[in-house]
């Protein structure tokens, strides 16, 4: 196998007989260990938490689940080899009404004319008709079908159980009691750590130098930071595809030798900067590494020879240094511990989607609003998508509005902006967009924040943009709604790695490597199983570097994704994934964090690390 790992590492609770019947797929579909446990965790999202507890008969069916799926997968090979001039991709705003595969063939496919259209930098998005619109479709698949296929799905409220915990991050810290007894907007001081300004630059309209140069600048950073970090002189540093008897420290990008070939260890190219190397690439060999974690895009400093033979004989990987943490004066801890004199501050951190696929009710936000309002946390964090751009209703026209000749901004307007009204004004509400928010002026990455007033948003209301970096209090806090977990995890190789939780691994490649999306290139839409392919990256390369993870190690990294739910603490950050509030097939997930006061020493006036992961109890609840 590619990746040396074993199938115990990634199932630790699973019996032996489930053990054995995993080792055998492994041989049966000449897959490795990995990446079976992310066809497990795909499995899951799709059939509900509800119905993947590890036993026999789920392997079986998981098993069933794999093979369909590699059967697909060849026949769509083999189909296009037979007559590879009917190959179309279809992209979103181009009348396809399920433009991602979602619900795998329940939606119909509409002419290029039909549906609705999405265009960037408009002050109104497309109007829908207040009644269904009659959109006709390709033979096999009536509008009917649509309906048919979401009637019989189950309804939000027969989600069962609501609100039980399904993960705690420190236990030992007690639940806080709500609503605290004098909620107060002034427990929380908010300060937004980015340049807002830049956020408003015109997207699609990459030039292709710049995008050159803003990749290149990274490497020629990284190698700054190595030198000054290892104290190496220049000399230490050389081309890595130039023939020589000493070692040298090359520092490069990582990057595959085909774009159509799955990654792996014999695959891996480094690719120097113009600077050091002219651009150029060298394979890197990898046998004296014992242990290694490489994606494509990931900026990393080796040590070796380069011999003669073609490639670059690595002996040592130096790992880059992390951003300082977090921390601040004592002065400044004492105010802020004043403010929580009546109990710790409470966040939630929820993500959309917001409501099933079968409806456009929005339960679910009913539910978070409700509960908001009646126990008054400090802070609620929401992630988009809100009015989502894939949803059967919307990608279809059919929905209805306010008003008659309604755009989706009025549908915004009274179905979140409503809601929100409802979270009392002690509450600070933060909003994040995500790439399929319909209401969005920006359909790439990084993305301006929502327009507040044209959505009509309360006055604590606070649009964000994607990515965001903030302070609560003391508290730094990093979010970014683009699923780099996922696409990271279908992308990452490894062999024998230091961590060998692979979602604490993912999240701490966005740490070392500084970046909210250090993943180059993205994967292809097309390569992303069904009904997860509109989590597409949809870069802007010129502005990647707003997505940079600048300053110091934020305490709080909150990072929303199709992968399971979960809280775990990762090079001293607590990282959060509250998962998605609706899933296609069962309940969703949202996330209830309180943090406790800090110690501070009143005698010394220095600086002190905030230390969250040790005050942060963190909730993972279904909903």
């Amino acid at each position: 196998m590619d990746i040396d790992t074993t199938i115990a590492d990634h199932f630790p609770a699973a019996p032996q007989e489930v053990l054995d019947e995993l080792q055998a797929m492994l041989r049966v579909y000449d897959i490795d260990a990995q990446e079976l446990f992310f066809k497990w965790e795909s499995y899951s999202l799709k059939m509900g938490p509800d119905n993947v507890k590890l036993d026999f008969d789920t392997v079986q069916n998981f098993k069933k689940d794999v093979q369909e799926q590699l059967e697909k997968e060849l026949k769509g090979k083999a189909k296009l080899a037979q007559n590879p001039a009917v190959q179309r991709v279809v992209r979103p705003g181009q009348g396809a009404g399920d433009s991602f595969a979602l619900f795998d063939g329940m939606l119909p496919s509409t002419p290029a004319r039909g549906g609705l259209k999405r265009k960037p930098l408009i002050t109104e998005t497309p109007r829908a008709k207040n009644t269904r619109m009659d959109m006709p479709s390709t033979p096999g698949t009536p509008f009917s079908s649509l309906k048919n296929s979401l009637e019989s799905t189950t309804p939000f409220k027969t989600h069962v159980p609501v609100n039980e915990t399904l993960e705690i991050l420190n236990p030992h810290i007690p639940a806080p009691s709500l609503p605290t007894p004098n909620p107060s907007s002034e427990r929380v001081s908010f300060l937004f750590n980015m340049e807002l300004k830049n956020f408003s630059y015109r997207p699609m309209y990459q030039k292709l130098a710049e995008a050159s140069s803003t990749q290149d600048d990274r490497i020629d950073e990284f190698s700054a930071i190595i030198q000054e970090h290892y104290n190496l002189p220049d000399s230490a540093f050389g081309d890595p595809t130039i023939a020589s008897a000493d070692e040298v420290v090359a520092v490069g990008r990582i990057v595959s030798d085909s774009l159509a070939g799955k990654f792996n260890p014999q695959s891996i190219l480094l690719e120097s900067s113009r600077m050091t190397g002219a651009g150029s690439r060298i394979p890197l060999k990898l046998d004296s590494i014992r242990s290694f974690a490489f994606f494509p895009g990931q900026i990393i400093a080796v040590k070796g020879v380069n011999s003669g033979a073609g490639f670059f004989s690595v002996s040592e990987v130096l790992e880059p240094p992390k951003l300082p943490p977090a921390s601040s004066s004592t002065e400044d801890l004492a105010l802020h511990n004043e403010k929580l004199a009546d109990g710790p501050l409470s966040i939630w951190l929820a993500s959309g989607p917001f409501t099933t696929h079968d409806n456009l009710d929005f339960s679910a936000l009913t539910d978070l609003t409700t509960s908001a309002a009646e126990k008054k946390p400090d802070v609620v964090i929401l992630c988009g998508p809100f009015i989502d751009s894939t949803h059967p209703l919307i990608s279809s026209g059919d929905f209805d509005t306010p008003n008659p000749d309604g755009t989706l901004d009025d549908l915004f307007r009274h179905e979140i902006s409503r809601r929100l009204a409802q979270i009392p004004s002690t509450t600070t509400v933060l909003l994040l967009p995500s790439l399929r928010d319909a209401c969005s002026r920006h359909l790439s990455f990084p993305q301006a924040p929502l327009p507040k007033k044209p959505l009509e948003l309360p006055q604590h209301v606070k649009c964000l943009p994607n990515p965001s970096m903030f302070s609560l209090n003391e508290l730094s806090f990093a979010i970014s709604t683009n699923d780099i977990l996922f696409h990271l995890a279908r992308e990452e190789i490894s062999r024998n790695p230091t961590v060998p939780n692979p979602q604490a691994r993912l999240a701490g490649h966005i740490l070392n490597q500084r970046s909210f999306y250090p993943l180059f290139p993205p994967p292809d839409r097309e390569s992303l199983p069904m009904g997860l392919r509109e989590t597409g990256a949809s870069l802007d390369i010129p502005h990647i570097r707003l997505a940079d993870v600048v300053g110091v190690t934020p305490d709080v990294l909150v990072l929303p994704s199709a992968l399971a739910a979960g809280a775990k603490v990762v090079e001293g950050t607590v990282v959060v994934n509250p998962g998605q509030v609706r899933k296609s097939r069962g309940p969703g997930t949202w996330a209830e964090m309180c943090v406790v006061a800090g110690k501070t020493d009143e005698e010394g006036d220095e600086r002190r690390g905030h230390s969250v992961w040790e005050r942060a109890r963190v909730e993972v609840k279904r909903i």
